[in-house]
């Protein structure tokens, strides 16, 4: 049966020090406010607006990755194509975080602790940068060759979630808490000891 759902005052949470295993959180509304590589791309959209060009290309992209035609990782990589061809990336996700490091969610920073885990389908070159910032030391997210724009599997994606957390803890890793913004994170949830979900308002609800 499972477990009735149960709305955690975040006091509650605060005190959630003393665990056995691994705290892991997603990112993309969980502990930022909104999905961060969409808002890059409207970022440098606007400063850059030549990839305007390429929008035809992802929209088909993700038309025929709906219709589960080709695999989500593919739109990945179309999505990501402009983008690498920047010389100064690097420069503008800096830039980008300058604006919206504020997005980081207060209910998040109130918890924090050191040893927290960052899981996410984000590529990771673009998230270390925040992480960096906010004092998260261990981040798993979506690996991509920056040189081909190809997406190195396992893709940080629902089951491709846990097999990069494996990798990088073990196969007897102990999930003691997930945290994200939808029970469609099958993967990590139905293997985390105790499981929550993550409003828009930063509610915290026990599902697990």
């Amino acid at each position: 049966m499972r477990p009735k759902r149960q709305w955690l005052p975040r006091s509650v949470c605060d005190g959630m020090e003393q665990r056995e295993g691994i705290r892991a959180f997603d990112f993309d509304h969980t502990i930022y406010r909104g999905y961060s590589y969409r808002d890059f791309v409207f970022y440098t959209t606007l400063r850059r607006p030549w990839v305007l060009l390429w929008l035809p290309v992802i929209i088909v992209a993700a038309i025929l990755t709906a219709l589960r035609v080709i695999p989500m990782k593919r739109t990945v990589e179309v999505v990501l194509f402009p983008y690498l061809r920047f010389r100064k990336i690097d420069e503008y996700i800096v830039k980008f975080w300058d604006k919206r490091q504020e997005r980081v969610q207060q209910w998040y920073k109130d918890m924090q602790q050191p040893d927290d885990v960052v899981i996410s389908a984000t590529p990771k070159f673009f998230l270390e940068e925040i992480c960096r910032r906010i004092g998260i030391k261990t981040l798993i997210a979506t690996e991509i060759d920056r040189k081909t724009g190809k997406v190195i599997d396992p893709y940080c994606y629902r089951e491709g979630k846990w097999l990069r957390f494996t990798e990088v803890f073990g196969e007897d890793a102990v999930l003691e808490e997930y945290y994200t913004d939808t029970e469609k994170d099958s993967g990590m949830l139905k293997r985390a000891r105790h499981g929550y979900v993550v409003d828009k308002k930063g509610n915290i609800e026990k599902v697990k």
